[in-house]
């Protein structure tokens, strides 16, 4: 090999050399490779749960409560480099925060709020189901707008105007993409209230049948049960099981296992309770929630939910059986119980019959197919709704 070969081999180690010190030097001041938008957001969530450990004064301590830290502080302190810093694209600002929620007293939830101008913004599940629908339908299978108890029947009128006293988004018709998965169960968004909180219920049911309530009723003096939910802190045998499924200790079909990080991600919400005639032909809520039972983890569906998801403008009262057209609450094969009673006789409860609603004595027995509310902090992981690709929950725990 003669000398100019040696020099040209020289000059290429050289370079290799130069270009392996500039990475070195890169790395230095980026903290590494260049990430994905998802790994940032990752890498922000475990700075923070790093510096949780290190300083846990500043966790909540009261269930429910949340605490904010900022990239600010967790860049101060030296856990993590500046955001925009791990970005792929140049001149792109990113900053963000992670909020720390406090569950069941013991289970702390990480949600990060990541943000970088128009390139990445952290997703919420709420926001990427109302993105998925438009943002509201006035016409055919889709989420609706209702406010003020009325559905929004004009496409001009969507999202437009504050001047109403609650709103909400409702899923109405027989083909909407409304499935959650939260590890191997399977859940239904029935709405989106104001606080974007979503109201899930259980695809599911018990394994076994289960009476509504089987006390004896002095009324019709026989042990037919009492159609009131709970009463001063006396229970439904529907609330039990109810808050047994909610524990977890409720044997579900097939054995199914309940995931127990339901319980991480819910809120309490306010169970519409009171009852409402055969005729009632209001579908807003009004007879339900007039009587309220507060902060509970888990319910069942009021008979106003499954009247608002038809589309049939001959779904005139809760036991017409035009209720079930164009209705996906009517596609479920079995019999299970609604959460609202017969104001006119104190021992029926409304169920559903496969594709119908029917006023059944309490101690009939009908499956347990319970609700929840999904807090707004949830985030979209992926999937588009449908039954072959439901949401899926990303979760930092």
């Amino acid at each position: 090999m003669d000398k100019k070969m040696y020099k040209y081999i020289a000059i290429l180690l050289g370079l290799i050399f130069a270009i392996v010190i500039l990475i070195l030097i890169g790395n230095l001041f980026t903290g590494g490779a260049k990430l994905s938008y998802e790994k940032i957001e990752e890498k922000l969530v475990k700075a923070a749960q790093k510096y949780a450990k290190d300083h846990p004064a500043v966790l909540p301590v009261n269930d429910g409560t949340s605490v904010t830290i900022s990239s600010t502080v967790l860049v101060g302190n030296d856990y993590i480099n500046d955001l925009s810093s791990y970005a792929k694209d140049s001149n792109v600002n990113c900053n963000g925060s992670v909020e720390i929620y406090l569950t069941e007293g013991e289970h702390y939830d990480y949600v990060p709020n990541f943000s970088c101008g128009n390139k990445y913004n952290t997703t919420h599940l709420y926001e990427q189901v109302i993105r998925d629908n438009d943002y509201g339908v006035v016409s055919g299978s889709g989420l609706y707008e209702r406010r003020d108890g009325e559905f929004v029947t004009d496409i001009d009128d969507l999202g437009n105007g504050d001047n109403y006293s609650t709103f909400e988004y409702v899923f109405r018709g027989d083909e909407v993409n409304n499935f959650v998965k939260i590890d191997d169960n399977y859940w239904r968004i029935v709405a989106i209230n104001d606080n974007n909180d979503m109201l899930l219920l259980f695809v599911n049911h018990s394994q076994k049948t289960s009476v509504w309530d089987d006390r004896y009723n002095e009324e019709f003096k026989k042990s037919q049960g009492i159609n009131i939910y709970e009463q001063n802190g006396i229970k439904s045998r529907a609330m039990e099981r109810v808050e047994d499924f909610y524990r977890g200790d409720l044997t579900l079909m097939n054995k199914e296992a309940y995931s127990s990080k339901t319980r991480y991600l819910t809120v309490p919400m306010n169970l519409c309770v009171g009852k409402r005639t055969n005729t009632d032909s209001d579908i807003s809520g009004n007879a339900e929630c007039s009587v309220v039972l507060e902060n509970q983890y888990a319910g069942l569906l009021p008979a106003y939910y499954y009247m608002s998801a038809s589309l049939d403008s001959n779904c005139n009262s809760i036991i017409s059986k035009s209720c079930g057209n164009y209705n996906y609450l009517s596609q479920f094969d079995d019999y299970w119980w609604l959460l609202t009673a017969n104001s006119e006789h104190s021992n029926e409860v409304y169920g559903v019959a496969r594709n119908y609603v029917q006023s059944n004595i309490c101690s009939y027995k009908n499956n347990i197919r319970p609700t929840i509310m999904l807090g707004s902090r949830v985030l979209y992981e992926e999937g588009n709704g449908s039954e072959s690709n439901p949401y899926t929950i990303k979760f930092y725990d």
